[in-house]
């Protein structure tokens, strides 16, 4: 795929609120929005009063002349305004006050925007979010909407209660793996850039870099923060999921007839589980981060201490990347030994936004409209921010294609969905399989196996899958 360097003139035009340039006399010429076509249809709404639930200002009322990126959401704000004669308005999420709405019937919001661990304790067990696969007038078959969200990751069964929204993406925040390339050049290793062209970026060959990488910087004969180390995670906990899920590995996997099965008490799966306890060895392949906070174990790869590091870009974490002084590369998370070709699977953070669309509105059809224009034109804003990080923040055309191709390896596991019902309520299946998972990978149980200590859980496991199936199902 060829990475696109600017932004559509022809999408920018179409986007612009009132007002193009004239043709090189630097004139304006007023432009009506309503003789434009659009994918969608169009009404006065009479003034309706479109309401966001969202904590997030900056994504719908950031300061005018702030940044490219929000004059473009200002534009995107004001468009649609203009075009159904509505006024939006937002209000910081509060999935409390939205569950009791949903219990005593009344309006909430239009839509919500609420991380992936908030959706099953407060909106799904309230039964506040709508199916929106039975709602009409959104076009999630879009090029807009799947290359600027995420329309199946969190589909189950023939039901999507909530999604990656192009005015909520989850690009950034879906896990890469960064690379030091002096450090690879100092090991004499071949590039994992050519390792990805050839399909044969594997776990495994994770590992044989990660030992290979091991040094003890300052010659005292000890191995400890000092040192350098094959890999760490930008937030400890994530790092035994991600590598996990990234060789194929899952926790819950829907079969056929809707129901979930337990997906970790498998051969396949242990064998998965024991590569990335050996990666994750503190000390001995990895950089020991228990404890960290972000910013301190971005560090540890920008000082050249680990040769990898993988985390999300959201949220900032992994910004001192972009000013070290080596130069660094980006490739997916390895795959599987034996996965399929191209099969690569890159865990979308349960910090991640998504949409859904509330339940108790007797305006939905209005709802809908304004939905999915507001879908449509937030494409500016996202082509903007795209290309201002892969021009300003990577260094090579490799890295850049990778990121702006990442959306077809996202994915979710929906334990993470369950795991928040666990915190909240009589279950503790998943909470126990990811605390026994996390321990074992990152040597907290070092005496433990991890075949062991998933079988003494599965009864809870299975209470808490039966919940989860309960919640997505709407029974009560």
């Amino acid at each position: 795929m060829k990475f696109k360097k600017a932004i559509s003139l022809a999408l920018c035009a179409a986007m612009t609120l009132g007002c193009l340039a004239g043709c090189g006399n630097g004139e304006e010429k007023d432009v009506d929005l309503e003789e434009q076509e659009y994918p969608f249809k169009i009404e006065d709404l009479d003034g309706y009063v479109f309401t966001v639930a969202d904590s997030n200002v900056a994504r719908w009322f950031p300061e005018e002349g702030s940044s490219d990126i929000g004059n473009a959401i200002i534009r995107r704000v004001e468009t649609v305004e203009k075009l159904f004669n509505c006024k939006i308005e937002r209000i910081d999420c509060d999935t409390g006050q939205a569950a009791q709405a949903a219990m005593l019937g009344t309006k909430y919001a239009d839509i919500i925007i609420s991380p992936t661990y908030a959706l099953a304790r407060d909106l799904l067990r309230s039964k506040a979010l709508v199916d929106i696969n039975k709602l009409e007038g959104l076009n999630l078959d879009a090029e807009y909407w799947q290359r600027w969200g995420d329309t199946s990751i969190l589909k189950y069964h023939d039901m999507i209660y909530a999604l990656g929204a192009p005015f909520a993406c989850q690009h950034d925040e879906t896990f890469v793996m960064f690379f030091n390339k002096a450090i690879i050049e100092e090991l004499n290793l071949e590039s994992p850039y050519d390792l990805y062209a050839r399909d044969e970026w594997t776990i495994s060959k994770l590992l044989e870099y990660c030992r290979a990488a091991k040094k003890d910087l300052n010659g005292d004969g000890v191995f400890d923060k000092n040192d350098r180390y094959g890999i760490t995670c930008g937030q400890e906990f994530d790092g035994p999921f991600v590598l996990y899920m990234g060789a194929g590995g899952r926790f819950l996997r829907e079969v056929e007839d809707g129901h979930f099965e337990f997906a970790l008490n498998t051969k396949d799966s242990f064998r998965i589980v024991n590569q990335v306890k050996e990666i994750l060895d503190p000390y001995e392949n990895a950089w020991q981060s228990d404890g960290l906070l972000p910013p301190e174990i971005a560090e540890a790869f920008v000082n050249g201490q680990t040769l990898f590091y993988f985390y999300s870009r959201g949220r900032g974490f992994a910004d001192p990347i972009y000013d070290m002084e080596d130069d660094f590369g980006v490739v997916p998370i390895p795959k599987g030994d034996n996965a399929g070709p191209d099969e690569y699977h890159c865990w979308v953070s349960h910090d991640a936004p998504n949409m859904g669309i509330m339940a108790n509105n007797p305006d939905i059809e209005k709802t809908i409209m304004i939905t999915e224009a507001l879908a449509y034109f937030a494409q500016e804003e996202n082509e903007i921010e795209e290309n201002e990080y892969l021009a300003n923040k990577l260094r090579d055309d490799t890295a850049r294609e990778v990121v702006s191709n990442i959306n077809k390896y996202a994915m979710i596991d929906y334990a993470w969905v369950q795991w928040q019902l666990d915190m909240s309520g009589d279950n503790n299946g998943i909470n126990a399989m990811c605390q026994a998972m996390r321990g074992i990978c990152m040597g907290l149980t070092p005496d433990k196996q991890i075949m062991s200590s998933i079988q003494a859980i599965e009864k809870e496991v299975q209470y808490s899958i039966q919940e989860l199936e309960d919640v997505l199902n709407q029974r009560n």
